[in-house]
Order: C-alpha cells, then sequence, then structure tokens
C-alpha cells in the first residue's frame, strides 16, 4: 500500500484573508494579534483614499525571535490556546485569537504585507504578497526569505505594513475602524490604540459628544461622554471615574438607573468617563468604588446627573416623544370616556409604561395600554370569576354565559389583569375541548373579549342585531341571498380605516373551503352595499381541512385561525407582559 498526503494548496491563504466581512475587520484581527502579544500600545496610520501609501499597523507587544516566527507564526491553523491556555502569560488577557488565521487578513486589503519584528536584540522581517502566492502550487513549497539581523531598534514589537491597496473593494474607513475598536477596547486599561495619530477615545464612538467641566465643591473634573446612535451593544456601558490617571470600580449611571423617566435601554447607551485629580483619599483601599456618601461621590452625583439627562433627552427625547404620541393618541377616545378624577392617572401611567418599554415595538407596547385601560374601566373581577368557576360544572350555555361576563369587568392593576386574562384563556380552552360545545357557544364567550384577536378593534355589532345596524349604517336594506344569513361578527373601522369580519365554527369542526367562500361572500355583500372600506375577514374553528390549500384560498386579507393556535398566541403575549 502507497502512502499519500494533503497538500495545501497557496489560494488557501487567499481564502483566508477574504474569511472578513470588511477591510474594518480585517484591520481589527491585526489589533487582536497585538492585543494577545500583550502590547501597550498600537499605532494605525491609514493613508488618504487617493494616496498610494501603505497602511501601517505597528505595536509595543513580546515581538518575535526566527525561531518563534518559525514555530508558532507560519504554523497556520494552529490554536495558541491548546498551548498556552486562555490567558497570555503576564497581562492575563483574554486571548482573542482562536483559529490561528487572522495572519493573513491583511491580504484582503492588499496585495503585499509585510512583517517586521523585534524581539531579545535581534529583527526578522519577511514579506508575502499575491503574486508569490499565484506562482506555487502549495504553501510547504512556497519559499519565504526571512532576514534576521541584530538590533537595538527597538526592545520589542511588531509592525506589519500593507502595500499595494486593492482597487476594488472599498477602502479602510477611519471613524468605521473606530467603531469596531471601542465596542472591543474602549474600557481596557493599559491597552491604547492610536489612529493617525489620535488615541482612542470616548469621542471616536458615533453619537452625540459632550466634553464639559464639572464645577465640584471642592476642585475641578472634566467629563467626557458620548450618547451613542449605533445599534450595536456597547461593552460596559455607563460613566468610568478616572482619578490620577486611575479607574475606580465599574461604569454607573450616577442614579439615573433608578429614575422612572429614564428607560435602561436608553442609559446603555451611554458611554463616557470623568477624569478628576486629587480625590484619592475617597476611594476604597482595592479602588473597587468611591467612598459611600463621600465629598467626591455627592458632589459627582449632583453634579454629573442633570448634564446626563439632558444629553440623553437631547438624542432621544424626540423618538421618546413620537412613541408616547401615537400610543396616546389610538388611546385618546378612551381616556375621555374615563371619570375626571382618572385620566390624568390614565396619562401618567401610559407615559410611565412607554419609557419602562422603551425601543419595545408598538406590537407589544399597545396590547399593554390597552390592558391597562381596560382596568380603569371596569369593575372587579372577583364575583365574575367565582361565577366562571361554578358554570364551568354545569351545562355549556352557562359556561358560555360567564365567559361572556369576563368582558364587561375591571382590574386596578395591569399585572393583575394579566393574570385573569390568561385564567380566561385556560377556561376558554376547557370549553373549545368539550365535544358538545357549539360555535354560538365559543361566539358568546369571546364577543366581549375581542383582545384575543387585537386590542385594536372594538364591538360593532353582532349576529341578532347585525342587519338592523347594517341597515342604520348605510341608510338602505341589507340585500343579497344571504340576508337573513349574517356573519357572527361585523367589527367597525380600527386605526388603519379598516373593517373586521369574523365568522365562527365550533371548536370541533373542521374548516371546509365552503365556509371560507361563506365568509368572503358574506363579505362581498358589505361591498356591495357601500362599504368601501378594506374589511379584514377571520374564519375560526377547530381543525384545518384537507380542502383549504393554498392554491384555493385566493380572496386578500383573510385568516384562518385554529382556536387552539388562538389562545397559543394570546397566551404568549400575556405570559410576556407579566414577565416584564
Amino acid at each position: 500500500m502507497s502512502q499519500h498526503s494533503f497538500k495545501v494548496d497557496t489560494r488557501l491563504a487567499l481564502l483566508l484573508s477574504e474569511n472578513y466581512r470588511s477591510p474594518e475587520k480585517a484591520l481589527k484581527e491585526l489589533v487582536d494579534n497585538a492585543w494577545d502579544a500583550e502590547a501597550d500600545e498600537v499605532r494605525i496610520t491609514l493613508p488618504g483614499i487617493v494616496s498610494k501609501e501603505s497602511i501601517v499597523v505597528e505595536d509595543s507587544g513580546t515581538g518575535m525571535t526566527l525561531a518563534e516566527l518559525q514555530s508558532e507564526y507560519l504554523n497556520i491553523a494552529r490554536n495558541r490556546r491548546d498551548r498556552s491556555g486562555d490567558f497570555t502569560p503576564s497581562k492575563r488577557r483574554k486571548v482573542k485569537g482562536r483559529k490561528g488565521i487572522g495572519k493573513f487578513s491583511g491580504l484582503m486589503i492588499a496585495s503585499a504585507m509585510t512583517l517586521e519584528t523585534w524581539a531579545r536584540g535581534s529583527r526578522s522581517e519577511f514579506r508575502l504578497d499575491k503574486a508569490l502566492l499565484d506562482s506555487h502550487e502549495g504553501l510547504p513549497e512556497m519559499p519565504l526569505e526571512i532576514t534576521e539581523t541584530a538590533s537595538t531598534e527597538l526592545a520589542q514589537g511588531t509592525r506589519i505594513t500593507l502595500s499595494d491597496l486593492h482597487q476594488n473593494i472599498r477602502f479602510p474607513d477611519e471613524t468605521r475602524l473606530k467603531q469596531v475598536l471601542i465596542a472591543d477596547y474602549g474600557r481596557e486599561d493599559g491597552f491604547n490604540i492610536i489612529i493617525n495619530g489620535k488615541p482612542l477615545g470616548v469621542d471616536d464612538l458615533q453619537g452625540e459628544y459632550v466634553e464639559q467641566p464639572l464645577n465640584l465643591n471642592e476642585g475641578e473634573g472634566i467629563l467626557r461622554c458620548t450618547v451613542s446612535e449605533q445599534k450595536r451593544k456597547l461593552r460596559k456601558p455607563g460613566i468610568s471615574i478616572r482619578i490620577d490617571g486611575k479607574v475606580v470600580g465599574d461604569p454607573c449611571f450616577f442614579g439615573l438607573d433608578q429614575a422612572d423617566d429614564i428607560p435602561r435601554k436608553l442609559l446603555d447607551k451611554c458611554f463616557g468617563e470623568i477624569e478628576l485629580t486629587g480625590r484619592s483619599n475617597d476611594v476604597t483601599a482595592d479602588w473597587g468604588a468611591l467612598i459611600e456618601g463621600s465629598k467626591t461621590e455627592l458632589d459627582l452625583l449632583e453634579c454629573v446627573q442633570p448634564i446626563l439627562r439632558e444629553q440623553l433627552k437631547s438624542v432621544y427625547g424626540q423618538e421618546m416623544h413620537l412613541a408616547q404620541a401615537r400610543l396616546r393618541k389610538k388611546a385618546k377616545e378612551r381616556i375621555a370616556k374615563l371619570p375626571e378624577n382618572r385620566r390624568d392617572f390614565a396619562e401618567l401611567a401610559i407615559k410611565k409604561i412607554l419609557d419602562k418599554f422603551y425601543q419595545e415595538p408598538e406590537s407589544k407596547l399597545e396590547p399593554i395600554v390597552s390592558v391597562l385601560l381596560d382596568a380603569l374601566e371596569r369593575s372587579d373581577y372577583r364575583v365574575v370569576l367565582e361565577f366562571i368557576n361554578d358554570a364551568r360544572h354545569s351545562e355549556v350555555a352557562k359556561f358560555a354565559e360567564a365567559l361572556e361576563e369576563f368582558g364587561l369587568v375591571e382590574l386596578a392593576l395591569v399585572a393583575e389583569q394579566a393574570t385573569h386574562r390568561l385564567r380566561f384563556l385556560d377556561y376558554l380552552e376547557e370549553i373549545c375541548s368539550k365535544k358538545e360545545t357549539l360555535e354560538k357557544h365559543v361566539h358568546r364567550a369571546i364577543e366581549k373579549n375581542l383582545w384575543l384577536f387585537s386590542p385594536e378593534y372594538s364591538l360593532f355589532s353582532s349576529d341578532i342585531t347585525l342587519k338592523r345596524q347594517v341597515e342604520e349604517y348605510l341608510g338602505r336594506k341589507y340585500t343579497g341571498d344571504r340576508a337573513d344569513k349574517r356573519p357572527d361578527l361585523f367589527l367597525t373601522q380600527n386605526l388603519n380605516g379598516e373593517r373586521l369580519l369574523i365568522e365562527f365554527k365550533r371548536p370541533n369542526h373542521s374548516l371546509r373551503f365552503e365556509d371560507y367562500q361563506q365568509a368572503t361572500a358574506y363579505r362581498n355583500d358589505f361591498h356591495q352595499n357601500g362599504i368601501d372600506q378594506q374589511i379584514n375577514v377571520i374564519l375560526i374553528g377547530g381543525k384545518r381541512g384537507n380542502d383549504l390549500s393554498v392554491q384555493n384560498l385566493r380572496e386578500p386579507n383573510v385568516k384562518i385561525i385554529i382556536f387552539d393556535d388562538l389562545i397559543c398566541a394570546a397566551r404568549r403575549q400575556y405570559q410576556w407582559l407579566l414577565e416584564k
């Protein structure tokens, strides 16, 4: 049996260099290498876009001797964690490198990469370019000239020069590079990143930057803070305190995290630092925090909090106001119907909800506001729940009547109402599981509890009164072949000017295509009788029949809903509300 081995094509280096989503991510890989090499400082030089100069990344790390280059750097895909563990030997930094391929990242940007490294009195250098890679079949066969000379130029460090930059990809952007690097290294003491001569700092974060002197009762300080506009979550948000150049404890928000009017998600956009001098006597022995109640702590609370509050509202105040305005507009008519002594409370409660759930989608906020208003409009649930518990052991009709009453009562607290709504869902699930339950029973249980479908709809009319209501609305008779057959529910306009038509079938009924035709025919009759707004149709039953295929359902704005799915979706919504 003859022996064979794998060959490593030189194209592998090019493929590895293309593993990065952007030029900035590729350069970050070189910064990560400097971090792992325990550098105190990394300098990045980016030339102008039209310039033919090179990109230079140099660090003050441990550097490499010729032997280390050969055994470590040129060993592709060798994981240093397997050899040295998860932390660097001296500074105990968490190692960034995992796959041993970051050395090729520069080839994403440039056709040639030159590496110079200094360690223990020697200097080593080699050049890697794409022309050399293209001229050889395998990496092991490719000659690589490494020069080694004695040197006192630097004690230690590494310099990578990327030359002959590619013209077919976007040039690395200084601002974007800063956003990428500050996300990982913005809070790292003892690791300074300098880009085009400027140290990476708080002012490099994309957003509104403030630099303001602090007039303290004793001495002065400087606050530098940016409220970020980027979607990416910041690493260690808040304001750090630096006294005599040394960081004290973790970043904090100076009491704003306890304020009701500033959402926590908004605070997490805040990133900054305070520089003080001569206040070390007010720091704990381990430099883990300011001493509680010290002059420095009290001074900073008094001075910094109003500045941060003003800055946060300057950046996001308009967005917060618009979110409140949209939902307040939806709730305006219902608030106007409340007793006068409850209106101010309703306004304040809605504002508190909007602040607490800042940046949650309106689809989640709207049910919470709706539940709150329900709580203020109605009375106690205790009697109704006792009625339901008694009725569930009797005939279905009485059980359905008890569930109908659920939609007519009140709760004082949103959380309590959500709990009761979850209980109602359990009851509804129970009534739907009974074989003797008819469509009129589920109709009666649900028609006063339309929050099951959406909080934005209100009841217009149902079943027996539908014909009279439509005649009054249109000013003429309701005509058509189905004049005596009416849909189960027809709801007024929602906030988008749409209407909703609901057709119930009993819970043990498998919905068929003829049920679909019946419901859409009702809608067509309404359109023929003068209603020109969009009418959405919901057909609800126990199962989905085989003849309700996607190909057959061609009418627009029609939903086929199964009772189990309706209950499950509503339950998820209110469980989420309770968790929040």
